[in-house]
């Protein structure tokens, strides 16, 4: 499961336990949830941004730690009612798990599936008959996946060409697959590299070619999926150095992104040094920051930032001529 989903079963479970262990003690509740304690602050963090439609302060729910490190849960009633979908809400259900169903490596598609009849029984003719109008493509070509399910139905090794984009090359690699998952809207192959002689991701749009090998897989006892909570891409040493100053209004970048090191700029702005094992999603970071961020250093890709800028105003500009 992937970090984001795991959240979000784990939230649903974290409320009504709350609720039933009033002032339950953070270490306990870590323990009880199989997370650490830094983890389950930044659950209650997020539980602070939910509640019912509408975002007034007594919409939301309110979680604060006391004395002695107890936990303690308000407006939350509401949240462990039956929950009850609009026709909107189910289609978007549905046309998730159908995708989801279409993945090799599914643990238990059997009861996917049923959970897709049980929802489209629920949403009624007219959202079962919505979300089938709704096709979602995945970005990998039909041949990637199918092996990919081959080879983990079969319990085989893959050998892939996959393309790297920080070095701009096409590499080899022989993995033992584990499973695909889905992260920030891409598919994953996670599986155990035997180059790299390590648990790796592979984004399924950069396999470049892709092998069933005659050799059966050989995970070791030790390899274990990652953690996604911090996302799929995980920094490597030998990862291009990106440097990068943001204002004081986004700090919060250091926080989110694993970094090398950080530095105080005047006003409190912060100069930030991080590898990039994708240096696109760094581009993409740059463009959301606006006037807030701008990279330093490689100059390479201080210039695409404000090449793909002025191209993205250039197509706006002409958009708005055309109305």
């Amino acid at each position: 499961m992937s970090g984001a989903a795991a959240q979000v079963r784990r939230l649903l479970n974290l409320v009504p336990y709350l609720l039933e262990h009033e002032g339950a003690k953070l270490t306990e509740v870590a323990g009880e949830f199989n997370v650490s304690e830094k983890q389950l602050r930044k659950d209650l963090e997020t539980l602070w941004m939910c509640g019912l439609p509408g975002g007034l302060p007594d919409d939301l729910m309110e979680a604060h730690i006391g004395e002695g490190g107890t936990i303690h849960l308000e407006n939350a009633e509401a949240i462990v009612r039956p929950l009850r979908f609009s026709v909107r809400e189910a289609v978007a259900l549905l046309v998730a798990l159908r995708a989801l169903a279409q993945l090799p490596g599914v643990a238990d598609r059997d009861a996917l599936l049923r959970a897709i009849a049980k929802l489209e029984e629920a949403a009624g003719e007219r959202g079962a008959q919505a979300s089938q109008r709704v096709t979602v493509a995945f970005e990998a070509r039909a041949t990637v996946l199918d092996r990919i399910r081959q080879a983990l139905d079969s319990g085989h090794r893959l050998r892939l060409e996959y393309f790297v984009p920080s070095r701009d090359q096409v590499t080899e690699r022989d993995v033992d697959p584990m499973r695909v998952i889905l992260s920030d809207g891409h598919a994953y192959l996670e599986g155990w590299c035997r180059r790299s002689e390590a648990v790796r991701v592979f984004r399924l749009s950069r396999i470049v070619a892709i092998d069933v090998l005659d050799i059966a897989a050989e995970i070791p006892e030790s390899a274990e999926p990652q953690d996604l909570d911090d996302g799929v891409l995980r920094p490597a040493a030998d990862d291009p150095l990106v440097t990068l100053e943001v204002t004081r209004h986004a700090r919060w970048v250091a926080e989110n992104y694993p970094n090398e090191g950080v530095e105080e700029l005047p006003e409190g702005g912060l100069r930030i040094a991080l590898r990039a094992p994708d240096q696109g999603r760094i581009l993409r970071l740059v463009l959301r920051l606006g006037a807030d961020g701008r990279i330093v250093d490689p100059p390479a890709l201080a210039d695409q930032v404000r090449k793909t800028a002025a191209e993205a105003l250039a197509l706006y500009g002409a958009a708005e001529a055309q109305a």
